[in-house]
Parts: C-alpha cells; sequence; structure tokens
C-alpha cells in the first residue's frame, strides 16, 4: 500500500516521442549495448537477453532497483537494460538536487539553486555526456528507508509508469538512497533510461504482445491508488483495481496501419468480466487505436502503442484472473488470453 506522501511521476514523453535527445558532446555511453554488425529482419525481435553485470555495491539500492526493473522486463519480454555511467551520473545529480532543494521539483531544477544540471531530464542526461536519441525519467519518493522494491512495485503497478517496463530503451542509470526531508526520512528513487544516437531500440519480434501483469504471475497486487500517480489517470476514482497493460509495439510495424480493439476484459476465475475502463492514446503517439466493441478512453499520457485496463474497482484478493485480448495488430489478427493471481489480503 503507498504510503500518504508518496511522489511517483514519470516523463512521459521523452520514452515516447523520441524527441528527448541531447546531443551531448561527452563521450559515448558507457556499458551500452550497439547493434550488432548484423541487424535481424525487420520483422525479427532484437530483444537484449543479456547484459553486463552492473558494478554498483552489493546490497545497495541502486543494485535493487537495477536487478528488480530488469527481473520484470525479462518476464514481460521487453529485454534487458545495461548500466550507463553516464546515465547513473544524471540520475546522481538529480537526486542531489532534490536532496538539497526538496520535493517539490520532481523532474524540473531551476537554474541558480543548488546542484543544478539541467531544467529537463533529457537537458541533465545530456550534461552527463550521454548522447541520446530518446531518453526518460521515473522518480518515486515513500517514507521509511530503504524501500527500494516499493519504488519498483509501484512503477510497475501504475497506469504510466509501468512505461519503465515496455519502453525499447538500451540503457539504465539509478540513483536510490536514503534522505531526510523535513517530513521524516524517506526513500527516494531516480532512474534515468535512453538510447543513444548509436544504438538500436530493442523490440520483439512481429505478432508479439507484451502485457503487465504477465502470464502466471502471482501475488499481484490487488488494488491501485490512483490518486497517488502523478499525472492522475482516472481522476474520478478513489481507488481502482490493478492495471492491466498491453504492449503492441513490434520491430518493423507499421506506423500507419490501425490497431482494432475488439475485447480486451478482466475476469475473475467463475466470474464474469470487471467493470473497466480502457486508456489509450489514439493516434497521436504511434498507430491510431480504434475500436470493434469496447468503449476506449483517449489518454494524451498513455504510451502510443499501448492500452491499460483499469478496473473501477479493487479486485479480489487471492483470486485468478483471466485477461481476453483480440485485436488487429499491424493488419494480423491477434487472439491472446493469460492468467494471473493477486495476492492475500
Amino acid at each position: 500500500m503507498l504510503n500518504s506522501r508518496s511522489y511517483p511521476a514519470l516523463v512521459l514523453t521523452l520514452l515516447l516521442a523520441g524527441c528527448g535527445g541531447g546531443g551531448g558532446s561527452g563521450s559515448a555511453p558507457v556499458a551500452a549495448n550497439n547493434p550488432p554488425p548484423s541487424l535481424p529482419s525487420p520483422t525479427e525481435g532484437n530483444i537484449v537477453t543479456s547484459v553486463p553485470a552492473p558494478t554498483y555495491a552489493a546490497g545497495s539500492g541502486n543494485l535493487s532497483i537495477f536487478s528488480a526493473i530488469n527481473a520484470l522486463r525479462g518476464k514481460i519480454g521487453s529485454g534487458l537494460l545495461a548500466q550507463s555511467l553516464l546515465l547513473d551520473k544524471s540520475a546522481q545529480a538529480h537526486w542531489s538536487y532534490i536532496n538539497q532543494n526538496g520535493i517539490s521539483e520532481l523532474h524540473g531544477e531551476t537554474a541558480g539553486k543548488p546542484g543544478y544540471t539541467g531544467v529537463r531530464a533529457a537537458d541533465r542526461i545530456a550534461a552527463a555526456g550521454y548522447s541520446a536519441a530518446v531518453s526518460g525519467e521515473a522518480i518515486y519518493s515513500t517514507v521509511g528507508t530503504d524501500k527500494y522494491m516499493t519504488c519498483v512495485a509501484e512503477w510497475a503497478n501504475s497506469v504510466y509508469h509501468a512505461a519503465l517496463l515496455f519502453a525499447s530503451t538500451i540503457d539504465i542509470g539509478v540513483a536510490a538512497n536514503n534522505f531526510n526531508p523535513a517530513e521524516g526520512a524517506s526513500t527516494l528513487c531516480v532512474v534515468d533510461v535512453a538510447t543513444s544516437t548509436s544504438q538500436a531500440a530493442q523490440l520483439p519480434g512481429a505478432g508479439s504482445i507484451r502485457a503487465y501483469p504477465y502470464a502466471n504471475q502471482a501475488d499481484v497486487p490487488f488494488v491501485f491508488f490512483n490518486r497517488t500517480e502523478t499525472p492522475t489517470p482516472v481522476p474520478d476514482l478513489v481507488e481502482a483495481g490493478t492495471p492491466v497493460t498491453v504492449s503492441f509495439e513490434t520491430r518493423g510495424m507499421a506506423v500507419t496501419a490501425p490497431i482494432a480493439i475488439s475485447q480486451f476484459s478482466l475476469t475473475p476465475a467463475g466470474g464474469t468480466a470487471v467493470d473497466a475502463r480502457i486508456l489509450v492514446n489514439k493516434g497521436k503517439l504511434g498507430p491510431v487505436i480504434t475500436t470493434n466493441g469496447p468503449a476506449l478512453t483517449d489518454d494524451s499520457n498513455m504510451q502510443g502503442f499501448t492500452a491499460t485496463l483499469v478496473p473501477v474497482q479493487r479486485l479480489k484478493a487471492s483470486t485468478s484472473y483471466s485477461v481476453a485480448l483480440i485485436a488487429m495488430v499491424d493488419g494480423k489478427a491477434i487472439n491472446k488470453s493469460w492468467t494471473f493471481t493477486t495476492a492475500a489480503q
């Protein structure tokens, strides 16, 4: 459960639009996975399945965050992220800025204040010497020390922050540690992700669908406190059930081919489909997303190529849920189903 003083936030547009590049004059990113000399065909995936061992200290918040994010991305099929010392530098710089100036500026910085390195995440990443084609940033702060797994769990159990699990980026930098704002001892996690100008995005092959919660996942949270996410999804709700997010994006996918959703539902074992909102970005970022049945809510904060089902009430604890997805994607019929189980009360 989220504490009442938690501050999650994510720079969404940088992950999506490919406009977060900051052409720094420094060296190329460290620990990067550059494209192999011979790339797979446009319909084959180029998911990264192994990365160099990170240099984070054993038992550190940085190692915990790095390992947890990659574990989830591996299970979802999004590919692993490699440590970049330059992104570590940009993440640490912003962590230090927040530590010195407070949490009122989550992603922004003000010139002249202690620790200033750039107004936007893209500026700070460029200042660290990383030349990014696409970049993004995720931040989470919560009361209590050493709550590193809470940072990752709450990014995953969200609408907009789940972008971290699906992003086609290659590199990651982490700054996670305890800090002491006026409100009391807390944990602050900052993650920067990016693809450099010399790298290719990693994406699965044609026909792939990635989802969170993933197939056969256990101990999935049954409630989502939507009003603690910034920006706030489905703001008319006080709380919601765990969001189910699917990404349709694959390598070589035609952006001009609409995605048409015929069914996207969530059903408890022995029950009927839950009442839910389906959030999409209907075409401002990626292909136009249309419906052949279920109502879709156009949400400009959503990722392109993505749909998120948000139950209007919390789910049942210790219950198996089935997801059904039928859609036309890139001219091909998709019919997928999978199950997950919620955590105990």
